[in-house]
């Protein structure tokens, strides 16, 4: 039986990511570019994965280079036709395909506002490319399953190179050892495919990140709910305390991003509870030590916190491939999608 493309394209993002180191001088150039404009503010345009990467920008933008970020209502340019002001800003779209029509409109609004517009794309022939003043191109090479996973890797790394360029300094000894994590990652395949196996008839559950890793649950629980078709409800783990706590019972599935860092005391102490009412919890982690408590994917990678969403969800892909797998989806091909989706 031949390999599912979304499981060929999960493998493949250690060599795109490693295709990074090569780019330095690329993002130094963009940086340089950048430098000749006076933004105050960036604002990020996107749908589906490419926003959850947005999301992950905007945490890191702010925390990094201190200039507040914004995520773009699209529905404002191309339905209600009434677009905010983007003058002094910077406005980044984010799209796999550079083919929606409504993120191109804001690029296309931005440009006649005079604003700088940067693309991150991974088609270099896409509208968005045409369109933006500055490209930044993923190079994943094709995608040919639905659900995003080795674009969605690339746009975060993108990401990291731009924003790292722009503070002056891209820390490549962190970055080794993502790269480092990845591939052991990869020997660990079959690891993954094994603790799947509890969730063969899992219908929902919560999937709860802090802070960076809010983007990854979200990212994780939409590649469930495309490919196993599970109600996956990710949550920020302060908002889960504020009302969805309700639905921590006896057997109810959580999966929990906890990274080495700052947020890690709060996460124990939502963890704690959780374990408390009985739930049924699983961890992505760089901390192993927490495995003495929990069951979960543990991958020993000491890296700052905020990059960690870069490496957790390499595994949490895997995952989502095995799920489907054991439930006899085909994730290459979920219902009711396609691979480029046109709104406005």
């Amino acid at each position: 039986m031949m390999d599912k493309f979304m499981i060929k394209e999960i493998r493949e993002s250690f060599q795109i990511v490693k295709g990074y180191k090569e780019r330095v001088e690329e993002f130094k150039n963009i940086s340089d570019e950048l430098k000749k404009y006076n933004f105050n503010c960036v604002v990020f345009v996107a749908r589906g994965s490419s926003d959850n990467a947005a999301i992950w920008g905007k945490y890191y933008i702010e925390s990094n280079l201190g200039i507040p970020v914004s995520l773009c209502a699209p529905s404002l340019f191309t339905i209600y036709k009434k677009p905010p002001n983007l003058k002094n800003s910077l406005v980044i779209a984010i799209s796999q395909s550079g083919e929606s029509d409504d993120i191109c409109e804001v690029i296309r609004t931005a440009n006649e506002q005079g604003t700088l517009t940067i693309g991150i794309t991974n088609n270099p022939e896409g509208k968005l490319a045409r369109l933006a003043k500055i490209n930044i191109f993923t190079n994943a090479g094709q995608e040919k399953s639905v659900a995003a996973t080795k674009t969605y890797i690339s746009q975060l790394v993108s990401l990291y190179f731009l924003i790292n360029s722009i503070k002056g300094r891209i820390y490549m000894d962190e970055f080794d050892k993502i790269l480092k994590a990845m591939e052991t990652i990869l020997f660990m395949e079959e690891k993954i495919k094994e603790e799947v196996k509890p969730f063969k008839y899992m219908e929902h559950c919560a999937i709860l990140g802090r802070g960076f890793n809010l983007s990854t649950a979200l990212e994780t629980a939409l590649k469930f709910k495309e490919t196993s078709y599970i109600i996956a409800q990710p949550y920020s783990s302060a908002d889960f305390m504020h009302g969805p706590l309700a639905l921590a019972t006896e057997g109810f599935p959580v999966f929990f991003f906890a990274p080495k860092g700052e947020s890690l005391n709060h996460s124990l102490e939502v963890l704690s509870i959780l374990k408390e009412k009985g739930t049924d919890i699983y961890l992505f982690s760089n901390e192993p030590n927490l495995h003495k408590d929990y069951p979960g994917f543990f991958i020993d990678c000491d890296i700052s916190e905020d990059i960690s969403p870069i490496l957790l969800i390499y595994p949490a892909q895997f995952f989502a491939y095995y799920l489907a797998e054991l439930k006899g989806r085909d994730p290459d091909n979920p219902r009711n999608i396609r691979k480029v989706t046109i709104t406005r």
